[in-house]
C-alpha cells in the first residue's frame, strides 16, 4: 500500500519569521486546502492556513515530535484556488507587504484572538444578514444605456474580458446599466462583487441591485460589528448571497464563485488604503479579474487619468453616455470670486430664496469639517496646535471643543497656554455655514450633512432618507453628500472655496479639484427642475475653469494629462514614496538621509538613467502622533525589471530601532 498522501499538513502561519510548518493531519478533520485550522506553537494556540498536504517530513524533522491539527475552523479558496493564491501573492509583492501579514489582515473578521470564529459555523445564526430579494417594478433602459449594456455583453460572449471603463455624464444612470450586466452574469449562477468608495453608499447601493435583479446580497465594510461581518462573509462564501457590495477591503477577501467585479466611482480617493498595505482596490480589482478570468466594469463620470489613460491606449475597452437618463441638460456652472469666508452674493441669496417659495431644495457644500480651521489668541497671536502632531486643531461648537482630525486628540477652548489670553476662531468649516445659512433663510428647514452630524450608518441612511421626502430644503453638506445620490427637488448647488485643492502640492491637484467640483454639481436638477451650479473660485484665471463651465471632462483631462507627460508625472511614470517615521526627530532625519544616499548609490550603480530619486521632505503632516515623518519619493519608468531591481534594494536596507518603514506604492498623496 502507498502512504498517505495526507498524512501530515503543511500550515502556513501568519507570523513573521515563520515559514511554512508541518502538522499531522489526523483523518477524522477531513481537512482540504485552504483550511484556517488551530494548532499549537511553543504551547500557544494559534491559526493557520493549510496551504499543502505531503506524505512524508523534511530528513531534519522528527515525526515523534510533530503535533498533531488540533481543530478546524473554516473553508477558503486561499491555496484551494491557485489563481486566488497567485492574486494575493501579487498584491503583496506589488506593493511591497508581507505575504503573512496579509493573510492576517484579511482574516481577522473570521478569527478572534481566542482562534475561534468570531461568530458560529451554523448557517442559520448568519443568514439574518441578507439583504432578501424584495424586486422592485423594473426600470426600461434608454438607448443610450442598452448600447452599452449589448456592447459589453456580446464582448463577453466571445469571451473578450478586457476590463470595461465606463464613462457616463451625471445622472446618466450608470447604475442601471451596471444592475443590468449584474443580472445576467448571476443567471449564469455566479456571484458580483460590487464596489463603492464610501461606507454611506453601501446600503443604498445593494438596495438597488437586490431591488433590480431579484437576488439576496450581503454588504461588507469595517464599521459593521464583527459579528455581522463574519456572518456577510460567511454568506459571500457559501454562496447564500449573490450580490456582495463593500468597500475597498472587499476586494482583499477570497471568495469561491465570482462572475463578475464592478467598481463604481472609480476615480474616488477612497478606493487607496492610506495604511501599510497601501494598496488600491481599484486597481487590484482589475489584477483580480485578470487572474480569475472574469470581467471587470468600472464607471465614472470623470473616470480617473489613469483609466483614461488605459482606455485611450487600448488596455480597456471605453464605453460613453453624454447624455442624462431624463434627457435634461447638465447643470450650467457660473462662478463667482472668494470675497471672504462666509461670502455669498445678494443675487445667489436671492436666487435660492426664489426657490425655497417654488419648494426646491439648495444645497451649499464646503468640503471643512467642524465650526473653525484655527484657534489663535487675541493678545500674543499664538495658534492652538496639537501635541502630538505638527497641525493646528480645530474648533467644533456642537462639542466645544478643540479637535486634531489626525490623532483624535481633543481639548476644551480654554484661554491661551502661553500668555492666557482670549482665544479667537477663524476659518471657516461646515458647522460656521450652517448658521450662516439658518440665518440667511430663517424659517427654512436646513440639514447639516458630515461625518460629524452623522456618525452612524443608520443616521446617514436617515438623513438621505428625509431630504428625498423634502423634509429639508436647505443642505448643508461636505463630500459625503457628494457621490451617488439623487435628491428630486435639489435645483441649487453652491460651492464654497470650490478649487481650493488647486492650491496643494499635488500632481493629481487639478483632477481632482475638477472631479469633486464636477461630482458635487451632478446632484443638481437629476429629475424634474433644471439644476444651477455656483462655484466659489480662488484660481480663476487656472485653465480647469475653461472645461468645468462647458462640462468637458475629455478636454480637461486630455490636456491635463499632456502636461503631466511633459513633466514625468504618473501615471506615464511609475512612483513609490518610502514613508519613514520614528519619535525621535534627529534620528529619523539622519535615517532618511542614510536611504536616500543607498537608493541615489543603487540608481547611480545600474546606470538608471530614468530613474529619479528625490531628497528626504517633510510631507504636509510633518508629525503625526507623535511621530516625526520623512518621504522619500522615487520615480521611474514603466519597466518591470526596473521596478523589480528597486524592490530589490528597498527592500534590503537595514532597518533600525525606533524607526518605522514603509513603502507607497503608487501613491495618490504625499500624506
Amino acid at each position: 500500500m502507498s502512504a498517505d498522501p495526507r498524512k501530515f499538513a503543511v500550515v502556513a502561519v501568519p507570523r513573521p519569521g515563520i515559514s511554512l510548518l508541518f502538522y499531522k493531519n489526523p483523518s477524522f478533520l477531513n481537512c482540504s486546502k485552504g483550511d484556517c485550522v488551530e494548532i499549537e506553537l511553543k504551547n500557544m494556540k494559534i491559526w493557520g492556513i493549510i496551504s499543502d498536504f505531503c506524505d512524508e517530513l523534511p530528513e531534519d524533522l522528527d515525526e515523534q515530535k510533530v503535533k498533531p491539527i488540533l481543530g478546524r475552523i473554516c473553508s477558503s479558496p486561499v491555496f484551494a484556488d491557485r489563481k486566488e493564491t497567485d492574486f494575493l501573492k501579487w498584491v503583496a509583492d506589488y506593493y511591497m507587504f508581507p505575504f503573512h501579514k496579509l493573510l492576517k489582515q484579511i482574516f481577522l473578521p473570521l478569527i478572534g484572538s481566542d482562534n475561534a470564529l468570531i461568530g458560529d459555523s451554523a448557517p442559520e445564526k448568519h443568514l439574518n444578514v441578507l439583504c432578501k430579494a424584495e424586486k422592485l417594478p423594473g426600470t426600461e433602459l434608454n438607448p443610450a444605456q442598452k448600447r452599452v449594456v449589448d456592447s459589453v455583453l456580446s464582448r463577453w460572449e466571445k469571451r473578450d474580458y478586457k476590463p470595461v471603463m465606463l464613462y457616463g455624464v451625471t445622472g446618466s444612470g450608470k447604475s442601471e446599466i451596471f444592475a443590468e450586466i449584474c443580472r445576467d452574469v448571476i443567471k449564469k449562477g455566479k456571484q458580483i462583487l460590487y464596489l463603492v468608495p464610501e461606507i454611506g453608499l453601501t446600503t443604498k447601493s445593494l438596495q438597488h441591485l437586490v431591488g433590480r435583479i431579484g437576488a439576496s446580497g450581503v454588504i461588507l465594510h469595517s464599521s459593521v460589528t464583527k459579528k455581522k461581518r463574519f456572518s456577510a462573509l460567511y454568506c459571500a462564501i457559501h454562496k447564500h448571497a449573490s450580490i456582495i457590495v463593500g468597500t475597498r477591503s472587499a476586494v482583499l477577501y477570497p471568495f469561491f464563485d465570482i462572475g463578475l467585479i464592478v467598481i463604481d466611482e472609480e476615480h474616488d480617493g477612497s478606493y487607496k488604503n492610506f495604511e501599510p498595505p497601501y494598496y488600491h482596490a481599484r486597481d487590484v480589482a482589475v489584477m483580480k479579474a485578470a487572474a480569475m478570468k472574469i470581467p471587470v466594469v468600472m464607471g465614472s463620470a470623470t473616470p480617473s487619468g489613469d483609466s483614461w489613460l488605459n482606455a485611450v491606449n487600448g488596455k480597456y475597452h471605453l464605453e460613453i453616455i453624454k447624455e442624462r437618463a431624463n434627457n435634461k441638460p447638465l447643470p450650467k456652472i457660473e462662478t463667482f470670486t472668494y470675497r471672504g469666508d462666509l461670502y455669498i452674493p445678494s443675487d445667489l441669496v436671492d436666487i435660492v430664496s426664489d426657490s425655497l417659495k417654488n419648494g426646491e431644495q439648495s444645497l451649499f457644500f464646503l468640503n471643512r469639517r467642524g465650526f473653525a480651521t484655527i484657534a489663535r489668541c487675541a493678545d500674543c497671536n499664538e495658534v492652538v496646535m496639537c501635541p502630538n502632531c505638527k497641525t493646528a486643531l480645530i474648533y467644533h461648537k456642537k462639542k466645544d471643543k478643540l479637535v486634531c482630525h489626525h490623532c483624535g486628540y481633543g481639548v476644551s477652548p480654554k484661554n491661551c497656554g502661553k500668555c492666557g489670553g482670549k482665544l479667537v476662531f477663524e476659518g471657516i468649516g461646515v458647522e460656521k455655514l450652517f448658521e450662516a445659512i439658518e440665518s440667511y433663510f430663517p424659517g427654512a428647514k436646513a440639514l447639516s450633512f458630515d461625518k460629524d452630524s452623522l456618525g452612524t450608518a443608520a443616521l446617514f441612511d436617515k438623513a438621505v432618507k428625509e431630504i428625498s421626502e423634502e423634509k429639508f430644503q436647505l443642505i448643508v453638506g461636505t463630500v459625503m453628500i457628494s457621490k451617488g445620490h439623487n435628491f428630486p427637488k435639489l435645483r441649487n448647488v453652491i460651492i464654497k472655496f470650490a478649487d481650493y485643492l488647486l492650491g496643494f502640492r499635488d500632481p493629481r491637484a487639478s483632477e481632482k479639484c475638477f472631479q469633486q467640483i464636477t461630482q458635487v454639481a451632478g446632484r443638481a436638477g437629476r429629475f424634474g427642475v433644471e439644476g444651477r451650479v455656483f462655484a466659489e473660485t480662488i484660481y480663476p484665471d487656472h485653465y480647469i475653469w475653461n472645461y468645468i463651465k462647458n462640462n468637458d471632462y475629455e478636454g480637461f483631462i486630455n490636456e491635463e494629462l499632456s502636461w503631466r507627460e511633459q513633466l514625468g508625472f504618473p501615471p506615464f511614470t511609475r512612483m513609490i514614496t518610502v514613508r519613514i517615521s520614528g519619535t525621535d526627530e534627529e534620528k529619523t532625519d539622519k535615517f532618511a538621509d542614510k536611504c536616500f544616499k543607498i537608493i541615489g548609490d543603487f540608481a547611480k550603480e545600474h546606470s538608471f538613467e530614468d530613474v529619479l530619486v528625490y531628497p528626504p521632505a517633510e510631507p504636509m503632516l510633518s508629525k503625526v502622533q507623535n511621530r516625526f515623518r520623512k518621504n522619500i519619493s522615487i520615480t521611474f519608468p514603466k519597466n518591470a525589471k526596473v521596478a523589480a531591481a528597486i524592490k530589490n534594494c528597498l527592500w534590503k536596507i537595514e532597518k533600525k530601532s525606533g524607526i518605522t518603514v514603509t513603502y507607497d506604492v503608487d501613491p495618490i498623496s504625499e500624506n
